[in-house]
Formats: structure tokens, C-alpha cells, sequence
């Protein structure tokens, strides 16, 4: 029940301050120095100026068509009627023979240069004139209430429009309580806000009477200096102070909330949390250890599967693409063996195959085992023809391993055999066709280098010829050129040597046949003269089982014996 009394209590308030005050302008402009509102407010006509009175104006004067053209803008669309300050006084009647027929404006005088009378009626009560949308004067009783009225307001001067800005707004709101953007003049109080800036300037009247714009705070009187929050006087200048956890904005004079994120040092993203921050990172990073900057994520190692058999994950800063597989190139949305052979990539023979290519060389050649695109010439016997230029016939190229050499207008590419040198090998040596192979004896092994040979143990080797099966294989570098005319003296020379090394062995091998020749005779006349003693003397001869190197002679010696 009390709560019900405190509502009616309240509403009833509220209906005396609106009878009194009345509700705020619907619009208004300013023309010079007059400036009009219209209010749509139910009131008569005592009570509507009032209203007007309460913001040291009153009840509009409509004396020439200027202001009439004002009264046009305000009212075009407006339904009803709107009380003007035009009545006739108590205890006169309607007099034709003047302009206003007797009535008076509420400022107390007669004078005009406009009327707009809708019809003839004449009275000797008291009556008040309304208007319409058609904005003719209609005489009422005073005590009608009808759908608004229109007040006025004069000054002595206002300020002008602010220029408009070619990346701003502004916005005018005046102390007569209607806004605008599109205001002509001000009167003094009026405040102008300009956007997105949110700067502010105040139309302030001067102690010599001027009027102009100043820029904000001003007093904090007025209207509390122009502050968002509030307004203090530091040393008669006025200053505007924010709530905690809000700071000024650059116009000085509105307050928004303290933005921890222009102090964070966030790689990324900023999202303020209470009175501190927290750093975020865009889709495909994730946030380092240190909270703050942002570290790439590999999505082709995170995801399965995410692309085709034919394509091959490739990550990228934030996000990753499905590229073709080497080799393949995209056409029309699907990845397509890329032929390579078209470039020519090898130097004889190329075979294309999916994803890549091979290459093979012409019959005589051999890959060549530093780039497999490139071919060399390849011998498989001791002796094989050069390969010449036709036009420089003596400039002609061998295998690795073979040495040019030049008989009777022929070139031809003969294999060097390493081993009879005695300079590639540490022990043992094998030529082969364009290169050699080196061995080692039992107890030793190849070293790093394939040319010489390193005691398995401490001791010496056993001194056996029996070879390790260890193989090395080198190359020697080849002569590639002649000159016209001429012949090759390293491989003659080379050559001859080779013939005097066979002669010197053919002799050796004649004089050794020779001495085991003569001893196998010199034996076998010992051994009849041996058989021929034992047959005299009738003694068996008799052996052991250890072999021994002692000659048959002696054994016959201590068979006597």
C-alpha cells in the first residue's frame, strides 16, 4: 500500500514539473538573432507561455513573412493546433479597422507588418489565436488546450555555423534544448561536437559583448564545463577529471576506459581483461612461452590427411597449401606428370617416368658417376679407337685409364696398365681394362686411401704369398690430345720400357729353365749311381716321414755308412 501512495505522490510530481517546465522542443532554428522551438505539449494558452517565459522567451510573434516562412519549417507536417502569442484583452471586442483587430502580442504591443486571418468572427470574449499546418490565425477561447505552441527567443547576437570539415561531422545543441546539425546560427550557451574527434566548443558571450566559439572546458558552471564526468577549477582554468579506471580523451574533456592494451607489447592480438591484458594470436599460431609472441604452427605435421594422394602438404606462415608432387605440375584442378625430357636434361638418352626422368648413355659410354645427366667414353678391351673431332682429327679424347697413342694415321686409346708402374699399389696389383685393382697380402688390410696396406696385428707379416681378397679400384688420368704430325713421346716412351721390362723377363725365365734343366739331369745321374751301390752291398734303403731337404746323395752316404 505505501508503495502505491509513493507512485501516485510521484506521478503527481511529475505532472506539476511538466505543467510548469513542459516537455523539451520537438525541433527549433535560428534566424539572425530570433530563434523559434515548437513544443508538442497540450497546454492553454497561459500555460504554454510560460514554458516559453521559463527560457527568457515567450510565445511566438509572427509580424513578417520571415517569420512566418519559420513558422512554415517548424509545422509542414504537424497535426493539430499550435498556440502563437497574439490574444485580445480581457474586456475588448474584435475591432476590424486594424491590422491585428484589437488583439495584442503577449509583449505587450500592436505593431506588425503580417497577418494571416482565417475567418471574420467577431467577439467581446477573451480569445486567443492558434495556427495550423495551413498557417492560418484562428481565434479560440484562451482556455482550450490544443496539441502544442511555438515560442521565441531573441538575442542579441549569436555565432555562426562552424565550416564543415571534409572527414567530420558536427553536431549543435542549444541551451533552448533542440539539436542540430544543420544550423545556421547559435545562441549563446549552444555547444558544438565534432565527430569522430568527439571535440567540443562552447558559444560564449564576452564581457564587451561579443559572442564566439571557445574551445572546451569552459566554466564549469556552465553546463559543467562542457566535462563528460566533472568539472574543477585549477588556478581559475577549468579542468575535466575522469572516474578511476578512465583517463581524458585527446578533446580533453570526455573520459574512456584506461586500454591496457596500448601499453601491451602483444605480437598479435590485445584483449583487455579487467585492469590488465591478454595477448591472442591469429588463426594457425599459438602463443609462445612468453605470452606474448606468436609462434607459427606446422598444420602438416598437426592434421592428417590433408591432401590428396597426389599432393603434398606445404606450411605456410599461419596456414599451410596442397602443392603437386615433384615432378607434376597442376591443369585443370589436378596435378599432371611434368615431361621432362622436353628440356633436354640429359646428354644422350632420356626416358621420362612419372614424377622424374632417367637418363642413359649410347653404346660405349657410361654415366658419368659425378652428374648422372652427363656421359663418357667407356673401352672394354686394351685397345679401342679415339674419339676425334671431324674437324680437328688430331684432338681426340680417351677413357679415364687409356692413353692416346697414334699409328699410321690412326688414333687410337690404349689402356695404361698401373700396375706395371710399381707407383699405385703398396703390395699387390691387378690391371684391368681403364683402371686396376690393388691386394694385400694375408695379415694386412687396405687403408682409408685403397692404395696401401696396414698390418692387421703387431707382428710382421707371415711372409706366405697368399693374397687378401681386398680390392681398390683407381683410375689414372688420361691424355687427350695430339698435335698434327706428330707422335706421342709419353706413350712411346712408356712403351719401350714396357718392351725392355718383357725381354729382361723372357731371359730370366730362359736362364731359370736352363739351371733347373741341369740340375734335374746332375739328380738323376745321382740317383743311378745310388741304386747301382745298393744292389752291391744289397742294403735296403729306408725313409722317414719328415720331410727334410737334404739332397738324395747324402742320403745314400749314410746308407753305406
Amino acid at each position: 500500500m505505501f508503495k502505491e501512495w509513493v507512485t501516485v505522490i510521484a506521478a503527481a510530481i511529475q505532472l506539476l514539473l511538466l505543467q510548469v517546465t513542459g516537455q523539451s522542443p520537438k525541433s527549433g532554428l535560428c534566424i539572425g538573432s530570433d530563434c523559434y522551438t515548437i513544443h508538442q505539449d497540450s497546454k492553454t494558452f497561459q500555460n504554454a507561455n510560460d514554458v516559453c517565459s521559463k527560457q527568457q522567451g515567450h510565445l511566438m510573434t509572427v509580424r513578417s513573412t520571415v517569420a512566418n516562412d519559420a513558422m512554415s519549417i517548424l509545422i509542414p507536417n504537424e497535426h493539430g493546433d499550435f498556440w502563437i502569442g497574439l490574444k485580445l484583452p480581457k474586456g475588448q471586442c474584435t475591432n476590424y479597422n486594424t491590422v491585428l483587430r484589437g488583439y495584442e502580442w503577449v509583449t505587450g504591443d500592436e505593431s506588425t507588418n503580417f497577418s494571416n486571418w482565417k475567418g471574420n468572427d467577431s467577439t467581446c470574449t477573451e480569445q486567443c489565436v492558434s495556427v495550423s499546418s495551413d498557417l492560418n490565425w484562428k481565434e479560440r477561447p484562451c482556455q482550450d488546450k490544443v496539441a502544442g505552441f511555438l515560442c521565441e527567443y531573441n538575442f542579441n547576437k549569436t555565432c555562426d555555423a562552424l565550416p564543415p570539415g571534409t572527414d567530420s561531422s558536427i553536431l549543435y545543441s542549444t541551451p533552448l534544448g533542440f539539436q542540430g546539425s544543420d544550423l545556421l546560427s547559435l545562441p549563446p550557451g549552444s555547444t558544438a561536437t565534432c565527430s569522430p574527434s568527439d571535440f567540443k566548443v562552447y558559444c560564449s558571450t564576452k564581457a564587451d559583448g561579443r559572442v564566439e566559439w571557445e574551445m572546451g572546458p569552459w566554466d564549469c558552471q556552465t553546463n559543467n564545463g562542457g566535462c563528460e564526468h566533472q568539472c574543477q577549477m585549477n588556478n581559475n582554468q577549468p579542468q575535466c577529471r575522469c572516474p578511476p579506471g578512465h583517463e581524458l580523451k585527446d578533446n580533453k574533456m570526455t573520459c574512456t576506459e584506461i586500454d591496457a592494451c596500448r601499453i601491451a607489447t602483444c605480437e598479435h592480438l590485445c584483449v583487455p581483461h579487467k585492469d590488465s591484458y591478454i595477448c591472442m594470436c591469429k588463426d594457425g599460431y599459438e602463443l609462445d612461452l612468453d605470452g606474448k609472441r606468436c609462434r607459427d604452427i606446422d598444420d602438416c605435421k598437426m592434421g592428417h590427411n590433408l591432401c590428396d594422394q597426389d599432393r603434398v602438404c606445404e606450411n605456410t606462415p599461419g596456414s599451410f597449401e596442397c602443392k603437386c608432387k615433384s615432378g607434376f605440375a597442376e591443369e585443370n584442378g589436378k596435378c599432371v606428370d611434368v615431361n621432362e625430357c622436353n628440356l633436354k636434361p640429359c646428354e644422350h638418352n632420356c626416358i621420362n617416368v612419372p614424377g622424374s626422368y632417367r637418363c642413359s648413355c649410347l653404346e660405349g659410354y657410361i654415366q658419368d658417376s659425378g652428374d648422372h645427366r652427363k656421359c663418357k667414353r667407356q673401352c672394354y678391351a686394351s685397345e679401342c679407337i679415339a674419339e676425334c673431332d671431324p674437324n680437328m682429327s688430331w684432338q681426340c679424347d680417351c677413357p679415364n685409364g687409356f692413353v692416346l697413342d697414334s699409328r699410321e694415321n690412326l688414333f687410337l686409346c690404349v689402356d695404361i696398365n698401373e700396375c706395371e708402374t710399381g707407383t699405385y699399389c703398396d703390395q699387390l696389383c691387378n690391371n684391368s681394362f681403364g683402371s686396376f685393382t690393388c691386394y694385400c697380402r694375408e695379415g694386412y688390410s687396405l687403408g682409408n686411401k685403397g692404395d696401401s696396406c696396414v698390418s692387421e696385428d703387431t707382428e710382421e707379416g707371415s711372409g706366405t704369398t697368399s693374397i687378401t681378397p681386398v680390392i681398390s679400384v683407381f683410375t689414372t688420368p688420361t691424355s687427350n690430345s695430339t698435335t698434327k704430325g706428330e707422335s706421342i713421346l709419353t706413350p712411346g716412351a712408356l712403351l719401350g720400357i714396357i718392351i725392355c721390362i718383357v725381354v729382361m723377363i723372357l731371359i730370366l725365365v730362359f736362364l731359370v729353365h736352363h739351371v733347373l734343366k741341369q740340375r734335374v739331369k746332375w739328380v738323376a745321374s745321382s740317383d743311378f749311381k745310388s741304386r747301382g751301390a745298393e744292389r752291391e752291398v744289397c742294403l735296403q734303403q729306408v725313409t722317414t716321414e719328415t720331410y727334410s731337404k737334404t739332397s738324395s746323395f747324402e742320403r745314400n752316404l749314410k746308407t753305406e755308412t
